[in-house]
């Protein structure tokens, strides 16, 4: 059921384009149905080894349904950003997010950002919103500012993180769709007590703390050639995270584990540990009460 459903919008968008060849084939006096039948056997047949993983995509990730929230506002730049924080809920948990830690809509020619939320920028507006993103540059998970703004510039998958917080997810649904089509490869030494897997399917390595679904379980996928919007290999890390809420703090803050999920390049797999500590403790920062 639940690949069903991450694959509901993939199935839909190729009826889509099939009705819509056939719709030309019927203007140009062609049969409609073979037109449009042959045009998504035809996408299938090229798509079928990346299905999978754009289900999940579509699932875990919610690339698709996730709200995301959009700039509209004024230009702030890089000397006042840090006065500027976006304020988002998640899972029931708040946080202040540093404007530094946004490089998605950092603008390298104008060293700024444009359209920020007025809302933001005084304060008082709060959105409750499906995922949260936060940007760092590596190898100490700080925000933009100074120097890294220029590293950012030209290193901008090369030497930066990037990290999703969203609410807790279970694991069962993926080994009992997914983890059977793993194929189990020697453990590497570089990853200890992670359980070394290959995924034919996506053509990426998967490493994985259990190999059973289990609340603490973290899995690494490091996709061969990168991810399809860089050139850089990639490392994507997901693992539980869970907000130190300071004592006595009780209501929707108090919540159950999150679901974190970070890139960080190829390179810097084996210090996926060292790095996801420095990445709590920058979130616990950002961690709001009101």
């Amino acid at each position: 059921m639940t690949i069903k459903i991450g694959l509901l919008p993939i199935v839909l968008a190729f009826i889509f384009l099939g009705l819509l060849a056939a719709k030309f084939a019927r203007m140009r006096g062609k049969n409609p149905l073979v037109w449009g039948g042959l045009l998504v056997a035809v996408l299938v047949t090229v798509t079928w080894s990346r299905l999978p993983m754009w289900a999940e995509t579509v699932l875990y990730r919610g690339e698709i349904s996730e709200r995301a929230v959009r700039a509209q506002g004024r230009f702030v730049s890089l000397a006042e950003a840090d006065k500027v924080n976006i304020k988002a809920s998640v899972g029931g948990v708040n946080f202040d997010v540093p404007l530094t830690h946004n490089f998605g809509a950092y603008n390298t020619q104008l060293r700024g950002w444009s359209g920020v939320p007025l809302g933001q920028i005084d304060g008082k507006k709060r959105l409750t919103v499906g995922q949260i993103k936060v940007d760092a540059m590596l190898p100490d998970v700080s925000p933009i500012g100074g120097q890294s703004a220029s590293q950012l510039e030209g290193l901008t998958w090369g030497q930066s993180l990037h990290a999703s917080i969203a609410p807790g997810r279970s694991w069962e649904d993926y080994f009992k769709y997914f983890f059977e089509g793993l194929q189990r490869k020697p453990d590497l030494p570089g990853l200890p007590e992670m359980l070394h897997y290959y995924d034919p399917t996506t053509k990426a390595d998967v490493f994985m703390s259990d190999d059973h679904p289990t609340d603490e379980l973290v899995r690494i996928r490091c996709v061969d050639g990168g991810l399809p919007r860089n050139d850089i290999p990639v490392c994507i890390v997901e693992a539980p995270y869970r907000p130190a809420i300071p004592p006595g703090i009780s209501g929707p803050n108090k919540a159950a584990a999150l679901y974190l999920r970070y890139e960080i390049p190829l390179r810097y797999a084996a210090q996926w540990r060292t790095i996801g500590q420095r990445l709590r403790l920058r979130l616990d920062q950002m961690l709001s009460t009101n």
